[in-house]
């Protein structure tokens, strides 16, 4: 997805006379982040005693950075951004995940190209751009591999999520990768001049609830509260789909038809499966240390202290 997307200790008050702790939330803008959007809309964050100021960031990278820079204490990322603040020593942990539904694994990504490139193997040569430190990145690079191509083979020009759009459009990319609203933001402005190219079984996404150890060791009450606001919202989307689809187009700028579509697509469902997000950031910590994306001499970490299910597990 791509991701992917937080609370700020500044901001949060744990004083016995408040009536609510202030916390500032960082949510990605994309539609795999619906749970924080529909907890918006319905007040499900002061519901649970939170006072919340949400705050939407381009990718979940940037809501990373927001976590480890100490301006927000909860957010949302893919699982890449946190493999490469784990291999840089941060201390940024995973507490959930928000894709856990029944449904087929998150496919978030597709390829929006123009009319140069028909196939995904067309890509050599041209420019693609895509998002560096995200989980397109990542994406990309399992692209490249499966068509037996290099970097090297093409022209990658790392954007901000918001800025595909409007390079495709005026020329500047002949394709990136992200999700949507992007994908259909990109065709519709381009008017039959752009399409998008399915690969089905490259990536699956995992969609994560971040937060700093500190914050687990300080807070760990103002995250249970926050991650059943969260579990609240998947029963509200539960109950009338159509409704959150709606709510969450809205606040993304997608067109509600189409959430409507994609909607079962996300795999909507609060949980984690600790064993498969940790083999998931171990194999992609080796493709980032192959890949030479980080500093020299870097480790894998040890992924069972990134991901952290005991505040989830204090709300089942």
């Amino acid at each position: 997805m791509a991701a992917a997307a937080a609370f700020s200790i500044l901001a949060t008050v744990d004083t016995p006379s408040a009536a609510a702790q202030a916390v500032t939330i960082g949510e990605g803008l994309s539609l795999g982040w619906a749970q924080f959007f529909v907890a918006d809309a319905d007040k499900l964050w002061q519901k649970e005693g939170l006072s919340p100021n949400s705050i939407t960031f381009a990718s979940g990278r940037l809501v990373l950075d927001a976590v480890a820079g100490d301006r927000v204490l909860i957010g949302t990322a893919a699982e890449t951004p946190v493999v490469f603040a784990a291999l840089n020593g941060v201390p940024v942990r995973i507490v959930a995940t928000t894709n856990n539904g029944n449904g087929a694994p998150y496919e978030p990504f597709e390829l929006v190209a123009n009319q140069s490139i028909r196939t995904a193997a067309d890509i050599k040569g041209k420019r693609i751009g895509y998002s560096q430190g995200t989980n397109a990145h990542y994406y990309l690079s399992k692209l490249l591999e499966k068509q037996g191509l290099k970097w090297s083979d093409i022209t990658a020009v790392s954007l901000s999520p918001g800025d595909f759009v409007s390079s495709l459009v005026n020329g500047s990319l002949d394709a990136f990768v992200w999700t949507e609203p992007a994908i259909s933001q990109a065709v519709t402005q381009g008017r039959g001049k752009f399409h998008t190219i399915a690969t089905p079984g490259l990536y699956h996404a995992i969609s994560a609830v971040i937060t700093l150890q500190s914050t687990i060791d300080k807070h760990p009450d103002l995250l249970r509260r926050a991650l059943l606001a969260v579990r609240a919202a998947d029963a509200a989307n539960a109950a009338d789909p159509s409704r959150a689809s709606a709510l969450v187009a809205q606040r993304v700028n997608f067109d509600p038809a189409l959430a409507a579509r994609y909607w079962p697509k996300l795999n909507l469902g609060l949980g984690i499966d600790k064993a498969s997000v940790v083999r998931e950031l171990e194999s992609q910590a080796r493709w980032a240390i192959d890949n030479k994306l980080v500093r020299p001499g870097a480790r894998i970490p040890d992924f069972n202290q990134v991901v952290v299910t005991g505040i989830l597990d204090s709300i089942r």
